[in-house]
């Protein structure tokens, strides 16, 4: 089925072509130089063959299309012999494998023109000097085409010319309109539809230059067969229009075309004879051009706009990318290896089994290795039995004392005191060595979590740079026009899209323009998405700004904070922290440190600090808190504090909340008040902690309130709080921190009994 359907394109595709063709040779028959000079047909039929296509049917198309302009016999005969010698030569060819050059087709071309210039001269009775002309030029042409067409098939119609081979395009042109300008019916002028429809399809996709090029051959053509500027002067205006009037709305194109063919016609009276029926042409050309998909449009805009250098440009940034790309995921499967090893570095200690049979031997061999009782005892069961329940109660204890001394022992051995502090000590080396052991253990984890986390973070870095990137040069100039409608002197643009979606926009602006709103506006519009100025740069360009523009989420958020220091202390124990994390991410963290004074202010700054960093760095929240955790759990002094901490991310609308012995938060929604509520341990009590995290999906208004103990503990019961959160009928964050802080110290008699501290956030759509 499909083979099926893919034949029948081919089949059609090979159909339309050579319709195409035949349209070509008809219009190219009737291109005529003042009606004498007819050097252009026979150029395009060596232009063909040059480019593959079947020397048979073009021989037929070729004779069809000139037996259809001149009926004549003689016209006939000399087209005929004209393909059967060309048949012949090209017969040679294909048999002796010799491919074609540009000078066999020039000799080739003089070869079998010659008999239909005998004929045209001894049986038509032409002027030999004007068939001479009319030779000279057909050569030229037959060049200029071969050229135009080659390239066509070589790089298709989205191909970039070179010089030489645009205006070879452009010679090409002139010699369409020159046969198009003879056909004429009932005052309809076809070349005006096909002028009005190239030089606003042009003006779509191409620039100034290409549109008035285009529009000078048109007329040049026209002149040719005419022998008049009328079409020159009309076609020129027409450029003229489309040039002024150039934007993506077609509507405005179209409409000052039809103005300026109105005045034309109407006012100023350049055409004979001219009514509404003449504008028909005209109106159907810009009813073809409204319709004309404008994806296909866009599609080619770009690629007529795009130059070689933004191409290598891209080529080069791509293939970077690549590199990068690579580099990041062969350093991250490094860290994760070494995450691996340091893993499987870890001893654990001597398990505590291990650790009582080694106390054990120890003291037969030393204690009791001199004693004059030792075999006695060692031959006792019960003996045995009581020196290892000592040993229990001394690694269950700490220590060992003369209460913990069986009964057998007390009364029989001659070593007892010896035998209770070698224990003793036994254990307490024991004890230090486990928690040396646990120590670098613990530091051993921690190092390797670290170096997860960065092969983490290259791995997602990779993912990011993985994809492709390409430079819109069409919303560009797009951009650049509409700012400039707006006011907005923009001298350069540049978009970024990444994933077919665009990325950023980067804008160089007059200083003046650059605080304008209307320039989020515009690009927003361009962009069809949300577009916020995110970075703003001076230029190296005196008195111009850079400004860099991303996709903007959808909603944003406004803080509030409200904090007081215990009644009778100097220093706050509460920190807290309110940070961008990324352009689609808030951190709110609230920390309490232990107590209250220098010394809680220390541990809490300290746990924030740290926290703010990892945040920063791109760390995941479970490696965060762990990492955190196990530096505060190894320091000397026991150093724990309670964490509170909401992510929030402003594109999706969700806050994630991570709570360690911290009270409960609330959201504040419309008319209910959501508790969040999670168990864990504060920070720095055990060095093994589990990160739990509760989701919570955010709407525009809502109000997410969180607080430290010193708030809650003021309250009867945290139902109490959160109905109070509940009434609260302000709507500014910091006036709602303000109230809460002022009921909570009502509620002890203006008295804070601990250090209190209010973080209040509100969401809200952009």
């Amino acid at each position: 089925m499909q083979n099926s359907l893919n034949n029948y394109k081919s089949k059609l595709y090979i159909f339309f072509k050579y319709l195409f063709i035949f349209l070509i040779f008809f219009i190219a028959n009737k291109a005529g130089i003042n009606s004498n000079i007819y050097p252009f047909v026979f150029g395009l039929f060596f232009a063909f063959l040059w480019c593959n296509q079947n020397i048979f049917i073009l021989s037929l198309l070729y004779l069809f299309a000139g037996f259809l302009n001149n009926f004549s016999l003689l016209n006939l005969a000399g087209n005929a012999i004209f393909i059967f010698l060309m048949l012949c030569i090209y017969g040679i060819h294909y048999k002796l494998k010799k491919p074609l050059k540009y000078y066999h087709i020039i000799i080739y071309a003089c070869l079998c023109l010659a008999p239909k210039i005998f004929i045209d001269i001894y049986f038509l009775n032409n002027n030999i000097y004007l068939s001479f002309v009319e030779l000279v030029l057909g050569l030229l042409y037959t060049f200029a085409t071969m050229r135009f067409f080659e390239s066509v098939c070589v790089r298709g119609l989205g191909g970039r010319l070179t010089n030489l081979e645009k205006t070879c395009a452009f010679v090409f042109i002139a010699s369409m309109f020159c046969g198009l300008v003879c056909f004429e019916f009932y005052n309809i002028s076809i070349v005006k539809f096909f002028a009005v429809l190239i030089l606003l399809l042009l003006g779509y996709v191409g620039n100034t230059a290409s549109l008035m090029l285009a529009s000078g051959s048109m007329g040049v053509g026209c002149l040719l067969a005419t022998n008049s500027l009328l079409y020159l002067g009309v076609f020129a205006l027409f450029a003229l229009t489309v040039c002024i009037f150039k934007t993506k709305n077609k509507y405005i194109s179209c409409v000052s075309v039809l103005a300026i063919e109105c005045l034309c016609g109407f006012y100023f009276k350049f055409y004979i004879d001219f009514n509404f029926v003449s504008l028909l042409p005209v109106f159907v050309a810009l009813l073809v051009f409204v319709v004309f998909p404008n994806k296909i449009l866009d599609e080619y805009s770009a690629r007529f706009e795009e130059s070689f250098c933004s191409m290598t440009q891209t080529s080069v940034i791509n293939r970077n990318r690549e590199m990068l790309y690579k580099r990041l995921v062969e350093l991250s499967d490094v860290f994760a290896e070494m995450n691996k090893v340091y893993r499987s570095m870890i001893t654990g200690g001597v398990a505590n089994s291990s650790a009582k049979r080694l106390v054990y031997n120890e003291i037969k061999i030393g204690t009791c290795a001199d004693c004059p009782n030792k075999t006695k005892c060692y031959r006792s069961q019960d003996a045995q039995g009581s020196l290892e329940r000592m040993i229990d109660i001394g690694f269950e204890k700490g220590k060992v004392n003369l209460l913990d001394v069986p009964t057998l022992f007390a009364g029989k051995c001659e070593k007892l005191n010896a035998l209770v502090g070698n224990i003793n000590g036994l254990i307490s080396q024991y004890k230090n060595y486990a928690g040396l052991m646990n120590n670098i253990d613990a530091s051993k984890v921690l190092l390797a979590e670290q170096l997860f986390g960065v092969s983490k973070i290259m791995r997602e870095l990779s993912l990011e740079v993985s994809a492709g990137v390409n430079f819109e040069k069409g919303k560009e100039r797009k951009i650049i026009d509409e700012l400039t409608y707006n006011n907005i002197i923009c001298s350069d643009a540049l978009v970024f899209e990444d994933k077919s979606r665009v990325a950023s926009v980067t804008l160089a602006v007059r200083k003046e323009d650059s605080l304008k709103a209307s320039i989020s506006k515009v690009v927003s519009r361009v962009c069809c998405c949300k577009m916020d100025v995110v970075i703003e740069e001076s230029s190296a360009r005196a008195g111009w700004q850079v400004l860099t523009l991303k996709s903007a989420p959808k909603y944003d958020c406004i803080f509030g904070v409200a904090t007081k220091t215990k009644t009778g202390s100097q220093t706050s124990g509460d920190c807290y922290s309110v940070i961008k994390i990324n352009d689609s991410k808030y951190l709110f963290a609230l920390c309490d440190g232990m107590g209250s004074g220098q010394k809680a202010e220390e541990i809490s700054s300290t746990a924030i600090g740290l926290i703010e960093n990892f945040y920063k760095a791109g760390f995941e929240e479970d490696i965060i808190i762990s990492s955190v955790n196990k530096l505060l759990s190894m320091g000397k002094d026991e150093s724990f504090s309670a964490l509170d901490i909401c992510v929030v991310d402003v594109r999706e609308g969700i806050g994630n909340f991570i709570k360690m012995g911290a009270p409960e938060s609330f959201v504040k929604h419309k008319e209910t008040t959501e508790m969040i509520e999670i168990g864990a341990l504060p920070l720095g009590i055990v060095q093994n902690t589990e990160t739990k995290t509760k989701q919570v999906y955010l709407s525009s208004g809502d109000k997410i309130v969180m607080v430290t103990d010193g708030i809650s503990d003021s309250f009867k019961s945290i139902e109490q709080l959160s109905d109070y959160i509940n009434n609260i009928s302000a709507n500014n964050p910091q006036e709602i921190a303000e109230q809460l802080l002022s009921k909570a110290l009502s509620l002890n008699k203006k008295v804070a009994q601990d250090d209190m501290s209010v973080v209040v956030t509100k969401i809200f759509e952009r």
